[in-house]
């Protein structure tokens, strides 16, 4: 019996001792871990924490649009085919609109846009219930020239584009594309350009934010070639009058 009470005794002192190991590595662990925003300014993770809610306010911002000259809107008027269809918005920022006049848009947001069609509908039909489309987006474009697979204009659905959302519209860089030397030009009011240096490998590869610069309208990102690529470009033409030059003396000796 002696035996059987000490017995029952030492496990239980064994599985004290297991559930105080873990108990102990919970508080160390608990004391280790820290929330990030906690952690003193300039580490690591707050720098990419900022970088991160810098993103994200920088895509909220891109979702704003404000109208321009060429953009196209289909504007309906329920019950009113009449005067219901799109409109081009021209030069100076109008439309033309049917029994109506010019309307000013430019600078609005289709919202906006909508409640100035509303108020000068209000003169001619009671209550009317307007909606705008934007159809087309033709008056913001950036560039994306050099190593990408589709280099050109981008046409913007915002007032701003991210850098990550401008690449992945180009159809993202080659192969050739020195991607970490990515330059951004940014036009500005005094004539001089404004550059900034890009690390695109490091923004789609690393998945570093700081590197996802907004693009205004009229704004270029250029990537250029390795220097492999423009060796390779450079030899390429070099080599072709040579290889068929070889094949006519081959095909001479022949004859």
């Amino acid at each position: 019996m002696m035996k059987m009470t000490l017995f029952k005794y030492v496990n239980c002192m064994k599985s004290l001792g297991i559930s105080l190991v873990f108990l102990s590595s919970g508080v160390v662990y608990a004391q280790n871990f820290t929330l990030i925003d906690q952690k003193p300014a300039g580490t690591p993770e707050i720098k990419a924490y900022e970088a991160s809610k810098a993103y994200i306010a920088n895509q909220k911002q891109d979702s704003r649009y404000t109208l321009g000259t060429n953009d196209v809107l289909t504007v309906t008027v329920q019950r009113h085919p009449e005067v219901s269809g799109k409109y081009i918005i021209n030069t100076e920022g109008k439309i033309q609109f049917e029994f109506v006049g010019d309307i000013l848009l430019s600078g609005m947001t289709k919202e906006q846009a909508r409640d100035v069609i509303v108020k000068r509908l209000e003169k001619y039909i009671i209550k009317p219930d307007v909606t705008v489309v934007i159809t087309e987006y033709n008056s913001k474009v950036v560039y994306v020239v050099g190593e990408v697979g589709a280099p050109g204009k981008i046409y913007m659905r915002g007032d701003t584009i991210s850098v990550r959302d401008a690449l992945l519209s180009a159809n993202l860089p080659q192969l050739t594309a020195a991607t970490e030397k990515a330059t951004l030009f940014t036009p500005s009011d005094n004539g001089k350009v404004i550059l900034k240096k890009v690390n695109v490998y490091a923004l789609l590869y690393k998945g570093d934010l700081r590197q996802n610069y907004v693009m205004k309208p009229g704004d270029t990102l250029y990537l250029p070639a390795t220097l492999w690529a423009k060796v390779a470009r450079f030899i390429n033409p070099v080599s072709q009058p040579i290889g068929s030059a070889a094949g006519t003396a081959v095909s001479v000796h022949a004859l």
